[in-house]
């Protein structure tokens, strides 16, 4: 089997990249579009750890934080019987316009079932928390719903 080709998206978003920048690393403001709890050392190899309503929680280490432009984080998921899956979420955030431009990859994923369910879920949870990120930014309005299976 061939490995996992990358998670590639990109957004647009109304506002600067430095007030972008914090909603991913301040833990009052990732609260407000993407995780319950947060705890997050916005330095390189400072570590993070998220919870997702229903209590799942991952941690990971920061690999590189460079203000407003860069943010890389080692993403540690376990499954099952404590399995470690360990992937590389990439950030980049450029200045268009009045905006910013966000790129998202997400990679390191390996062949087998177990991974391609981790592929599917990251993949249509960063399109779904994005897309969130974006309802908050520009509109204040967060569209997560506790009915929804995401978290």
């Amino acid at each position: 089997m061939a490995k996992i080709p990358p998670i590639e998206q990109t957004f647009y978003y109304a506002v600067p990249p430095e007030k972008l920048f914090t909603e991913f690393i301040e833990p009052t403001e990732l609260s407000k579009w993407f995780v319950e709890k947060a705890e997050f050392r916005a330095k390189k190899g400072g570590t993070f750890r998220f919870t997702w309503p229903g209590g799942y929680t991952m941690r990971g280490k920061v690999k590189t934080v460079d203000p407003p432009k860069k943010l890389h984080l080692l993403w540690v998921d376990r499954f099952g019987r404590g399995r470690v899956f360990e992937t590389e979420a990439r950030f980049t955030f450029t200045k268009r316009g009045k905006g910013t431009q966000l790129s998202l990859s997400h990679r390191g994923f390996k062949s087998g079932k177990k991974w391609v369910a981790l592929y599917g879920g990251i993949q249509s949870g960063w399109a779904y928390y994005l897309t969130n990120l974006r309802s908050v930014v520009e509109h204040g309005i967060d569209l997560r719903s506790e009915r929804d299976a995401l978290g």
